[in-house]
């Protein structure tokens, strides 16, 4: 029994220790990715908020330059709002696995992430990749203070690179609180807490065109929070 027992341990101990190589396999997947341009429409079914779809124009440069542009104000949740393939870097994270299981047909890993540096992020992440084409398929924020996020994300192919067409976030959190939607207090809806979906979809990708640095300093384009 002890056998055994040590055997599992060690067996356990090493998947913990290979447990960052899935967020490897992403950087390298989109190591070749530059820049993208990227429309987007935003759709709210929240009981708290009655507001009309928000369109917008997105750009994304490496490793982590990102604006939107839009004619009326326009925000993307903090969490799991907007696809950037380098905001899960390891080497941010305290790295473990949680399970291997099958998702949507296809083998896959849920991961734990705790931030190394609480100023950087302030929160933990669940993480559920498809590890057959690594990808990232949910974003789920650790519960705290009585807050759920959760994102879920289907992808398409543009060029050579698998990219969002789609994210879905379930909300439940309290109102107020300092999450990048307190733009939403704005459309004179009062409630104790935000609970609902957003539907963000993407189209017209260009890829690669080569943004300059100037862009993301240009008036008039809105930093997501």
């Amino acid at each position: 029994m002890a056998g055994i027992l040590f055997l599992i341990s060690t067996e356990w101990i090493q998947a913990q220790g290979d447990a960052s190589r899935y967020l490897d396999a992403i950087e390298k997947k989109y190591s070749a990715l530059k820049d993208y341009v990227v429309d987007v429409n935003v759709h709210f079914d929240i009981e708290a908020l009655k507001a009309p779809d928000l369109q917008a124009k997105l750009y994304y440069k490496a490793p982590d330059k990102m604006k939107v542009e839009s004619k009326r104000i326009f925000f993307f949740p903090q969490e799991g709002g907007y696809f950037n393939p380098s905001l899960f870097k390891k080497k941010a994270f305290d790295v473990r696995l949680i399970e291997h299981f099958v998702y949507d047909g296809r083998k896959a890993v849920r991961l734990k992430l705790t931030p190394l540096d609480t100023n950087a992020y302030d929160k933990s992440f669940v993480l559920t990749i498809d590890t057959d084409r690594s990808l990232i398929r949910e974003i789920k924020v650790s519960p705290s203070e009585g807050r759920e996020v959760k994102a879920s994300l289907d992808y398409g192919q543009f060029a050579d690179f698998d990219l969002p067409t789609r994210i879905d976030l379930q909300l439940d959190i309290p109102s107020g609180e300092p999450t990048g939607m307190k733009e939403f207090t704005q459309f004179g809806q009062k409630s104790k807490r935000i609970t609902g979906k957003v539907e963000i979809t993407y189209s017209n990708y260009r890829i690669d065109v080569g943004l300059s640095d100037e862009i993301f300093k240009e008036k008039g384009l809105k930093k997501p929070e």
